[in-house]
């Protein structure tokens, strides 16, 4: 025996029990149900669970609308657009976004192209910012402003809106001349 009163000449009980130690602990993370799956304290507390991150959602509300003459019309303008553009951040985190293209389409036709503005918004936040879109010629061509009279006046006529938006892209569809009011964005 040694002065301490172990038997152990040669460590070999102290490397044993490392051992145990770490195939047990490997063990226990291999067969372990995932972490957001166990009842957890804050959830034991009332407070709302971790995993309470939701995706960034988006809708549009088209607030006005010029320059929808046909192109040989007299005193055609660009067509613009006077969006109000509202973001609800689902995120546990602040969103940041450094701005992002917007085009404007009628039928597969671009009719104008415009930015977001810079904002951040912090986490579970929503925000709404407007957003001015122009088109670069006179008037819309011809027959697709009688298609777009047609439309209207069955109530069916829609902008399709792309932008992007907080590192993702969402089409929104916006009807022209319909009933005021926000139409919501889908991921593109």
């Amino acid at each position: 025996p040694r002065k301490d009163g172990s038997d152990d000449d040669c460590g070999c009980g102290s490397w044993t029990i490392a051992l145990l130690l770490y195939t047990s602990f490997w063990l226990v993370m291999k067969y372990l149900p995932p972490m957001d799956s166990l009842p957890g304290i804050r959830e034991l507390d009332g407070s709302p669970p971790c995993n309470d991150d939701k995706p960034t959602t988006c809708s549009v509300e088209l607030a006005g609308a010029r320059g929808l003459d046909p192109a040989l019309a007299p005193g055609a303008t660009s067509p613009a657009f006077d969006l109000v553009v509202h973001v609800d951040n689902g995120h546990v985190y602040e969103l940041c976004h450094g701005g992002g293209d917007v085009v404007i389409s009628y039928a597969g036709v671009p009719l104008a192209r415009g930015r977001t503005p810079s904002f951040r918004l912090a986490a579970k936040d929503t925000g709404r910012w407007p957003v001015n879109v122009t088109g670069a010629g006179l008037g819309i061509p011809a027959d697709l402003s009688r298609l777009m009279t047609a439309e209207r006046r069955w109530g069916v006529a829609q902008l399709e809106i792309d932008m992007g938006l907080a590192w993702q892209s969402f089409t929104c569809d916006v009807l022209v001349g319909g009933q005021p009011g926000a139409s919501a964005c889908r991921l593109a």
